[in-house]
């Protein structure tokens, strides 16, 4: 419809519409898809098995813990890194479990492989002011392609 004297189309297109909204949906799906590739790190729990990576990525090493006691998982040999950098830990309590004393978390630490090459994560669980040996270690093995 053309309003007399304005020049204005005013016509409503539905297919336009339409093209309008699935561009906006791919855009949203695209981001969102970029957004979660970006905060997905593979995550390793169990020191027996081989971690393999990719260059350039960044992976998470994740073990019971529980900080209540003093004890956490402390980084034993950073020269046996190799390519591989630290990059942070955190500690986590299940949510079921955060108004109760004493539970038990998760530490996970998080670790950049930029270049390949073969790395070993050497943790020991203790408390960080005793002179004691630890009571738990893990060692990954880590290569990096």
């Amino acid at each position: 419809m053309i309003v007399a004297g304005m020049g204005i189309d005013t016509t409503f297109s539905w297919r336009s519409a339409v093209r309008s909204l699935r561009a906006a949906f791919l855009t949203l799906s695209l981001g969102a898809t970029l957004a979660c590739a970006e905060d997905h790190r593979a995550t390793f729990d169990d020191p027996a098995k081989p971690v393999t990576v990719a260059a350039g990525s960044e992976f998470d090493v994740a073990l019971k813990s529980n900080q209540s006691t003093g004890y956490q998982w402390v980084l034993m040999d950073s020269a046996a890194l190799g390519p591989l950098r630290f990059v942070s830990k955190g500690y986590a309590l299940p949510r079921e479990y955060r108004d109760n004393n004493g539970a038990g978390g998760t530490e996970r630490w998080t670790f950049r492989a930029p270049t390949a090459g073969e790395g070993v994560v050497s943790l020991a669980y203790k408390r960080p002011w005793e002179t004691v040996p630890p009571i738990d270690s893990a060692r990954f093995r880590v290569t990096v392609r």
